[in-house]
């Protein structure tokens, strides 16, 4: 029975963190998404970037080397894989504004949001194109994809073998 209240209370944890990144990311990509021209620019752009790179270092360090079962970094990393990167580093491309000043036919939030996750997935259609600063932005987000792809897979497949043990084979 305890093992059930601690199943039940670490994943209580899980969802409630995995719900505030949610809320983070969905807040902040309204907020710099939604800056007018006059705020967003090169040095806002700049700043969201950084805050962008902190953040996901931290979060790679708290969700694989503090979060040591493989069922909670599979419930972490498939929603950070499914919304809250995506939506960060549409927040960062929505900080350095429209007019062609990041992305090349961008016009609204939902431009920079499409052109995240197409990015994010690497399928690249070319109808949206990233410059100046925003191209390295971009690049790092097609690795973050790559690297947290990964992460997910090692982890689902981590989680299987906890709890499908191999049965004295070769």
């Amino acid at each position: 029975m305890s093992e059930q209240i601690t199943l039940a209370n670490e994943f209580r944890r899980t969802l409630l963190g995995a719900a505030a990144m949610v809320f983070v990311s969905s807040a902040a990509f309204y907020f710099l998404s939604h800056l007018d021209e006059k705020q967003a620019g090169d040095a806002f752009g700049n700043i969201a970037t950084i805050g962008l790179a902190i953040w996901l270092l931290v979060q790679i360090w708290l969700h694989v080397v503090l979060v040591e079962s493989p069922r909670r970094q599979l419930v972490i990393m498939g929603i950070s894989f499914i919304q809250v990167v995506p939506f960060l580093f549409a927040a960062v491309y929505g900080a350095f504004g429209y007019s062609d000043l990041c992305v090349i036919g961008a016009e609204k939030p939902s431009d920079m949001l499409y052109f995240s996750y197409v990015t994010f997935t690497t399928v690249g259609y070319g109808d949206l194109q990233p410059v100046g600063l925003c191209r390295g932005v971009a690049v790092a987000e097609a690795v973050t994809g790559y690297v947290l792809l990964g992460l997910f897979v090692a982890a689902t497949i981590a989680s299987y073998t906890r709890t499908h043990p191999r049965n004295g084979g070769t």
